[in-house]
C-alpha cells in the first residue's frame, strides 16, 4: 500500500514538472506583439516628436527604431533598446511598463524641422521572427491667411495674402500654391489671375492677385504647402454697396420698431401700476 502511495506521489511530481516546464518553454517561445497600429503623426515645425510603440512580451528582445529615406526607401537604424545610433542630440529614447507584459518604449525627437519628416519603424526581430509598424510624420509649417472672406464688386482688383512662417527653413517656393476648389462647378479660364510669391526674413509669402474681378470669380480659393491647406471665401457681386446699405437700414429700422415696442411696454406698465 506504501508503494503505492508513493509511485502515485512520484506521478503527481513529474506531471506538475511537465507542466511547469511546458509552460516556461512556451512563455519563452512567445515572440513580442506590437499593440500601436501603423499611423499618421502631424507637428508643428520646432514641436517635440514623441512616437511610441506599445510592447507586449517583450522578453529580453529589443526595439528597433528606423526611419525610411523616402528616394532610395532605405531604412537606416536609430536607436536598437536604449542604444542610439545617432550623433544628432535632438533624439532620445525613453520606456516604460505599466505590468510585468506591457512596455512603452518612445523615440523623441526635440525641436522637430523638415528633414525630419518622413517614416518611422518600430520594429522587434530576432533570426525566426520579427512584427513592425509604421509611423508616418508629417511637420507643418504655420500658415496665415487673409482675409478669410472677400466681398467684391465687379472689375475691381483683390489680393489674398497666404504667408508661411518657415523659421529659417528652406522651402521651396514651387511647394506653395493657390487653387480655385470651385473648378469643377466653373470650368472657366481666368487670365487675370497670378501668384506673386516673395520671401521675407523669417516668411515665404504666396499672393494671389485677381485683376478685374468678375461673377466667375465667386467660390473658394485655397492656398496650399503640401498637405497643409487654408481656404478663402470670395463673393463677387454687383450693386454690393446698395445691397449693404439696405441691409443696415433694414436692421436699424428693426432696432427702432424693437425699441418703440418696449417703450410702450413700460408705458403700459407703469399706468397699470399707477391704478
Amino acid at each position: 500500500m506504501m508503494n503505492n502511495t508513493l509511485i502515485a506521489i512520484k506521478y503527481i511530481v513529474l506531471f506538475t514538472h511537465l507542466i511547469f516546464m511546458t509552460q516556461l518553454t512556451t512563455a519563452n517561445n512567445r515572440f513580442p506583439r506590437i499593440i500601436t497600429e501603423t499611423h499618421n503623426q502631424t507637428l508643428n515645425i520646432s514641436s517635440t516628436a514623441i512616437l511610441t510603440c506599445h510592447v507586449r512580451d517583450l522578453g529580453d528582445h529589443h526595439v528597433t527604431w528606423f526611419k525610411t529615406n523616402p528616394s532610395t526607401t532605405i531604412s537606416s537604424p536609430l536607436a536598437a533598446g536604449e542604444q542610439l545610433f545617432t550623433a544628432d542630440k535632438r533624439y532620445s529614447i525613453s520606456f516604460y511598463s505599466t505590468s510585468v507584459k506591457d512596455s512603452f518604449w518612445s523615440l523623441e525627437i526635440y525641436q522637430v524641422n523638415l528633414a525630419d519628416e518622413g517614416t518611422y519603424i518600430c520594429k522587434i526581430a530576432n533570426r525566426k521572427a520579427s512584427v513592425s509598424i509604421y509611423i508616418h510624420l508629417h511637420i507643418q509649417i504655420p500658415m496665415i491667411i487673409h482675409p478669410t472672406y472677400v466681398h467684391a464688386e465687379p472689375n475691381t482688383n483683390i489680393i489674398l495674402n497666404c504667408r508661411l512662417l518657415i523659421n529659417n527653413e528652406y522651402v521651396d517656393k514651387r511647394d506653395v500654391t493657390w487653387i480655385f476648389l470651385s473648378h469643377q462647378l466653373n470650368k472657366t479660364k481666368f487670365h487675370d489671375v497670378h501668384i506673386r510669391k516673395r520671401l521675407s526674413g523669417d516668411s515665404l509669402t504666396a499672393d494671389l492677385v485677381i485683376n478685374h474681378t468678375q461673377m466667375n470669380h465667386t467660390g473658394t480659393w485655397a492656398c496650399i504647402y503640401r498637405q497643409q491647406l487654408l481656404s478663402v471665401k470670395v463673393l463677387v457681386q454687383k450693386n454690393m454697396l446698395t445691397h449693404q446699405r439696405a441691409s443696415a437700414l433694414l436692421s436699424n429700422d428693426s432696432y427702432r420698431k424693437i425699441s418703440s415696442i418696449y417703450v410702450l411696454l413700460f408705458l403700459v406698465l407703469f399706468i397699470v401700476d399707477e391704478h
